[in-house]
């Protein structure tokens, strides 16, 4: 009695200090508290490269990470890299790459569901399960991975292999079937035992098994190939979300003066140069910095970029100016161009070259920006003459009246013109890099909006390649996360807001 009369106590408490919020404001306080996603860590993963069997180094993958596994987030798993699967009569779903630390050793293995969680099964002399651990993720679903057949035959560590921790990478090994009653063989469970590929000497592989840890001296090791290039294609702008920013700039300014005895035609070369500056900008599982061609509609050539990073060059231009001018005479020439930012959200089929296998496109979503010049103007002084500055008189008035008797004439004391208005001419000389950008061109044809779903597997990638690189979720048990935590908010809301009625009743 005493402990529920507490409770009572707590609870009133807690109602007086609840009434003072609003309806919305509570509401929105319950939805923070319960279902605010935590952001996971994320980590580096390294990769072994070598350029012969006696030289290597590790180079950081640029496609995958190491993320913190995050019991709250019901799609963290949608890019996860397949280990294997496991089946049972009940059964049947991927299993993940997952790391722990055990004994402050870092090791490798799978993970498992444990109503609808997931937890690490690994082993480092003793059989493990853990419920905080790192799952390998294939960021963008770009990263190019495979299981490449190892015995303690091959030489050294193969190519591409992804390292753990210390000195080891990951590893697996097919588990151990039984004979059924049919004479046949029978497994349930995890079809692949994985955990760690350790070089000392021939090398091992060892992998959670029975309750321990088993050695091995054959096995599969998990290797990523990165591509050497890749190619952006069929660009679309959110014309909706487009911005142009323009800037009208002075580019040059000249004289034409005829210093000469006769009425001739001047000539002058006016030269300017301005920054052409594209950024493409960047996307998960992109490497950053490799070579790209990038396709646009209107364009002429590829641009050639380095992925993520900013391209500039500086562009040259010259124009050719004409005017027939009078002796002593001369006219000012400047030279306006319109300098323009184009910044757009764009959806793209990028695609990833390999050396040894086919090429991987899928479709992305990122944001460019562009700087450039177009609609070069030409802006020209009335004309003067040299020897004062004066400006020279192109117009005159003369008026007469006339009567029955008699006619007077009058004329106005200004200078006589000496020439009409001079026509003032430009011409482009050399190539020509200013202009409206091919981008600015296609904004008719852009899209509303560049949503695109994360989710969809490459074009050309096969089932069993989709399925390790994170592909192939939906299905079967795999959806209860996800229902769950409709479910759960639908619930939480639901119950805030009978709450709030409750309170409002009091």
């Amino acid at each position: 009695m005493i402990r529920r009369r507490s409770t009572i106590n707590s609870m009133s408490c807690t109602t007086s200090s609840l009434l003072g919020l609003s309806g919305i404001g509570l509401l929105f306080a319950l939805l923070q508290l319960q279902i605010a996603p935590s952001q996971a860590h994320v980590h580096p993963v390294l990769t072994y490269k070598n350029a012969s069997t006696q030289l290597g180094q590790l180079v950081t993958s640029s496609t995958l990470v190491w993320e913190s596994y995050d019991p709250k987030d019901a799609k963290q798993m949608q890019s996860a890299v397949e280990g294997g699967k496991y089946i049972t009569e009940d059964e049947h779903y991927p299993i993940y790459v997952c790391r722990v630390t055990i004994d402050g050793v870092r090791t490798s293995g799978h993970t498992e569901k444990v109503q609808q969680k997931h937890v690490c099964v690994a082993a480092l002399y003793k059989h493990s399960i853990n419920e905080h651990f790192d799952v390998l993720m294939n960021r963008g679903h770009l990263g190019k991975i495979a299981w490449k057949h190892w015995t303690k035959f091959n030489a050294g560590i193969p190519v591409g292999a992804i390292q753990i921790g210390d000195d080891s990478y990951i590893g697996r090994h097919r588990a151990v079937h039984h004979a059924n009653a049919e004479g046949g063989e029978t497994h349930r469970g995890a079809d692949y035992n994985l955990g760690r590929l350790e070089p000392l000497g021939l090398g091992k592989i060892k992998v959670a098994e029975s309750e321990g840890e088993k050695y091995y001296d054959e096995g599969e090791v998990l290797v990523e190939t990165e591509p050497f290039s890749y190619e952006l294609r069929d660009i679309k702008l959110d014309r909706l979300r487009t911005t142009l920013r323009e800037n009208m700039t002075e580019l040059a300014s000249g004289i034409l003066e005829n210093r000469g005895e006769t009425y001739d035609t001047m000539e002058k070369v006016m030269s300017y140069s301005f920054d052409y500056l594209q950024y493409w900008g960047s996307h998960e599982g992109v490497a950053k910095g490799l070579p790209t061609k990038i396709y646009e509609k209107n364009g002429a050539a590829p641009a050639e970029i380095n992925w993520a990073l900013k391209r500039g060059e500086k562009r040259h231009e010259n124009k050719a100016v004409y005017s027939k001018l009078w002796p002593g005479t001369a006219i000012n020439v400047t030279l306006r161009g319109n300098y323009v930012t184009l910044e757009a959200p764009y959806t793209a089929k990028l695609s990833a070259f390999y050396y040894d296998s086919e090429s991987v496109s899928r479709k992305i979503s990122a944001e460019v920006r562009k700087s450039y010049l177009k609609d070069v103007k030409m802006e020209f002084s009335p004309v003067y003459w040299i020897e004062n500055g004066t400006v020279v008189p192109t117009t005159t008035t003369t008026s007469t009246t006339s009567t029955t008797t008699h006619a007077t004439t009058t004329s106005t004391n200004e200078p006589t013109p000496i020439h009409e208005p001079p026509l003032v001419r430009v011409e482009h000389v050399g190539v020509k890099h200013s202009g409206p950008d091919s981008l600015e061109k296609t904004l008719n044809d852009s899209t509303a909006t560049n949503e695109i779903s994360s989710n969809e597997a490459p074009e050309n990638m096969s089932s069993k390649d989709a399925a390790l690189a994170g592909f192939g979720i939906g299905g079967g048990n795999n959806k209860a996360p996800a229902t769950i935590a409709a479910t759960g908010l639908a619930g939480v809301v639901g119950s805030s807001i009978t709450l709030i009625l409750m309170l409002s009743n009091l």
